[in-house]
């Protein structure tokens, strides 16, 4: 009787954190819905449709 209860145990030890691992993957894998905003607030983009005039911020640095 000792052998099943630490077998069982030592199963539930083991199995317990990857349960929980790929149940939490799971969950933050779902797509999230849009965000509520306040009334009058717009959404937008972080991104700017300019990139390619900005010599400037080329990261690493072209040689000449």
């Amino acid at each position: 009787m000792d052998l099943l209860h630490s077998t069982w145990f030592w199963v539930l030890i083991i199995v317990g954190p990857i349960v929980t691992v790929i149940s939490t993957l799971a969950r933050l894998s779902k797509k999230q819905g849009p965000i509520k905003l306040p009334p009058g607030v717009i959404p937008g983009t972080y991104a700017t449709d300019k990139q390619d005039d900005d010599e400037d911020d080329d990261w690493p640095q072209k040689k000449p």
